[in-house]
């Protein structure tokens, strides 16, 4: 549901010393000219008034970037979306560097990095000084950004279902990453370090805690990991498709994996580790605590 070149990404800064702008650079293989931007907007409070500076793990000759970042617009300039290091105060649930924005041409970006990836310069302005980015603004941004797609991919108007709108609002012809996006980083090490081996909570049934939810942003498909295998790169947990059950399912799966109107699977980054108990009551009723693998 975006551009998503962390994995291209070389290098980069963003400026938000003056108050209601974003500018800066970005280096991304497969691209010889550097991306330049400048957005309308400010970082989140913990990095509010700084610079920011970071390096991807992209490399150089990528044989693949080009193809991906082949209508990726040099110029980019829109709006800034939610950019953090995940830092206290914390305005938004990630606990990461996170950077987006919605650009005239590509519509909405996002690269997730690292705290190890990220350099902040400069003092933020404190926190009681300015208020959180707007959520209201920030969901109708995203609100724009799906009408757009919907509008992308044919998607008759009635059917395109957008929370705080009841018309679609006419957008410019965008360069979507749609069809080519590799997706967003499903697993991150943060994650990987909380989720327990396979059969690691096998004897807490209900109890079992859920650490990732994935989804299908154009279907109801949902999965909900409890457990996984880093070497086979196997989860289990519960999923939520044509019925819920628990089961196995790989991270190549959902990697390569896409819905309906071909949007790649997403990771919730607003989720909060949760027991299945809570999350399917109704199957685990009867069972009580004797849920089984």
């Amino acid at each position: 549901m975006a551009w998503r070149p962390t994995q291209y990404l070389l290098e980069g800064e963003l400026d938000n010393t003056t108050p209601g702008k974003v500018t800066g650079w970005m280096r991304f293989a497969g691209m010889d000219e550097k991306v330049t931007l400048d957005l309308k907007g400010d970082f989140h409070r913990d990095i509010r008034g700084t610079k920011i500076q970071f390096v991807g793990d992209g490399r150089a000759d990528d044989p693949v970037a080009a193809s991906y970042l082949d209508s990726f617009s040099v110029q980019q300039t829109g709006k800034v979306g939610d950019i953090t290091t995940g830092e206290p105060p914390s305005d938004y649930v990630v606990h990461y560097p996170y950077l987006e924005w919605y650009g005239d041409d590509n519509g909405r970006v996002v690269l997730e990095l690292e705290a190890r990836q990220v350099k902040v310069i400069g003092t933020p302005i404190p926190a009681m000084e300015s208020f959180p980015v707007s959520r209201e603004e920030q969901n109708r941004n995203m609100v724009e950004f799906l009408t757009g797609l919907a509008e992308a991919v044919d998607l008759p108007a009635d059917r395109a279902i957008c929370l705080g709108m009841t018309t679609p609002r006419p957008q410019p012809k965008q360069a979507t990453a749609r069809s080519k996006a590799p997706g967003m980083k499903l697993l991150t090490e943060e994650i990987r370090k909380q989720l327990p081996p396979l059969y690691g909570q096998e004897s807490k049934g209900p109890e079992a805690v859920a650490y990732v939810k994935f989804f299908t942003p154009d279907s109801s498909w949902t999965w909900y990991a409890t457990e996984f295998d880093p070497k086979a790169g196997m989860f289990f947990g519960l999923v939520d498709g044509q019925e819920k059950e628990l089961g196995y399912f790989t991270l190549a799966e959902l990697q390569s994996a896409t819905g309906p109107m071909g949007l790649h699977i997403e990771r919730d980054i607003h989720w909060h580790p949760t027991p299945l108990r809570e999350i399917a009551p109704e199957m685990f009723r009867e069972a009580g605590k004797g849920g089984e693998q």
